[in-house]
This record gives C-alpha cells, sequence and structure tokens, in this order.
C-alpha cells in the first residue's frame, strides 16, 4: 500500500507542477496541452469516483476547450480525494473487484489496485504528451519524473 500511496504522492506533485508550466506559457501555446491536461484531471475525477462507488454518468472526458482554473479545482478535489479514499481502504480489500460502469455504459470489474495503477500511468503517458506540446510551443516543458519528485521527499 505504501507504494501506491507515493505514486499518488508523485502524481499530486507533477500535476501542481504542469499547473505552473501551464500557467507560465502564453495561452495560445499551450492550449494543446493543457486541453489534454484537463483530460487527465478528468479522468483521475472518474476514476475516484467510480472507487467511491458512485456514478460517472455525465461527468466529463474530454474537452474542447481547458481553463486552468478548472484544472486547480480539479487538483484539489483529486489530490486530497486519493489519499482520503486510500485511508479509508483496508488493505485486504486493494485486490477484491469493484463494479462500475464506463462512459459509454458498460459494466465492467476491476481491482482497485489495477484502477490505481491504471490512473498513475495514463497520467504519466500523457503528462509526455503535454511536455511534448509544451515543447513543440517553444516552451519549456515541466520536469516530472517520479525520481525528481522522491529526491525532494527525501530532502523533506
Amino acid at each position: 500500500m505504501q507504494t501506491i500511496r507515493k505514486m499518488f504522492a508523485h502524481v499530486d506533485w507533477a500535476n501542481r507542477e504542469l499547473l505552473e508550466a501551464l500557467r507560465a506559457a502564453p495561452a495560445e501555446k499551450a492550449e494543446k496541452a493543457s486541453i489534454l491536461f484537463l483530460h487527465v484531471l478528468q479522468a483521475e475525477h472518474i476514476w475516484l469516483t467510480r472507487l467511491r462507488g458512485e456514478s460517472t454518468e455525465g461527468l466529463p472526458l474530454w474537452e474542447d476547450h481547458a481553463d486552468l482554473a478548472v484544472c486547480a479545482a480539479l487538483i484539489e478535489a483529486n489530490g486530497s480525494g486519493f489519499p482520503a479514499w486510500l485511508d479509508a481502504l483496508p488493505e485486504d480489500r486493494l485486490d477484491k473487484p469493484i463494479a462500475y460502469r464506463s462512459q459509454a455504459g458498460v459494466p465492467f470489474e476491476s481491482s482497485p489496485r489495477d484502477i490505481l495503477i491504471h490512473v498513475a500511468l495514463h497520467g504519466q503517458y500523457h503528462r509526455g504528451q503535454i511536455n511534448a506540446a509544451l515543447r513543440a510551443g517553444g516552451i519549456e516543458p515541466a520536469a516530472v519524473d517520479y525520481i525528481l519528485y522522491a529526491r525532494l521527499d527525501a530532502d523533506a
């Protein structure tokens, strides 16, 4: 469970680092990156909602534009929501499948462990795309590798 907690501390840190990079960038040069970033945060929110046993019907997964204030609010909600959910989860429930529906309404069952690993990897995949989009726009990408977070965490 400690590894998963560290993964989600990194997710939160990386999201905050990217938000600052996007805030510092000219909006017209960071539009694609901002849309991808909003998608990451919306996906995190959707998965957290599913883990809580709630419906995700009507929750958006993709938008045509991104508002960084919305991104900041999602970072706060997800950044506190995942640790709180993990704190309430007995470790023996980590591998017990939960039922949920996809955004298309298709029923699935997955273990919380698999969902949490997916959320962390999905975000890291898109953070790479976001950084590539920033670089293509002539903007310095955000350094969000896990080892950078781990070094900061070790210094704390």
